[in-house]
């Protein structure tokens, strides 16, 4: 059988790179290993946004799209989730100080928060600028409905997910609002 230059051959190669995903879901052995876990992703975006209640699958979607954007996100977010930790940062009251401090780490926080409130990751059309260096559409949906932009006003205002009467129902007033 054939080493590699570390002495691996290539099977054990494969076997170890086959293991590492399986290994790597699994949250003890995962932490051990200094992996960000999907759990710590979570409790990260809990700290993040202040919501106790932040939708688990929504973090799992964010942690997803956003290492598909970049390989060593999960990397960059376990630095984040460790220096909060370090910082004794358990909410964002102190985040102003704790971002001009940390400006690297600062831009892995904003890019979650910026998914969990925008229900998307990355630019979408309507917003890609190629002379600026935006790309054309690189948005990777979350969720609509979900997204926490809307909360603030969720008791006053229906989120505009998806028409609610037939086709152009806009179009006339309710007979009631006739001012006729």
């Amino acid at each position: 059988m054939r080493s590699t230059q570390n002495g691996l051959s290539r099977r054990q190669l494969l076997a170890a790179s086959l293991a590492l995903p399986v290994i790597g879901s699994l949250p003890g052995i995962a932490r051990a290993a200094g992996l960000l876990t999907s759990t710590d992703f979570h409790q990260l975006c809990v700290v993040l946004t202040g919501r106790d209640n932040f939708n688990p699958e929504f973090s799992r979607r964010i942690l997803k799209a956003l290492t598909q954007k970049d390989s060593n996100f999960p990397v960059r977010a376990n630095d984040l989730r460790e220096s909060l930790k370090a910082a004794d940062l358990t909410d964002m009251s102190n985040f102003a100080s704790y971002a001009q401090q940390n400006k690297d780490l600062a831009s892995v926080a904003l890019s979650i928060i910026s998914a969990c409130y925008l229900g998307y990751t990355g630019t979408p059309a309507m917003d890609a600028t190629p002379a600026v260096g935006h790309p054309v559409d690189d948005a990777t949906f979350i969720t609509y409905v979900g997204a926490l932009m809307y909360a603030p006003t969720k008791d006053t205002t229906v989120i505009p997910s998806y028409a609610r009467g037939r086709t152009n129902y806009w179009v006339n007033p309710p007979s009631a609002q006739n001012a006729g």
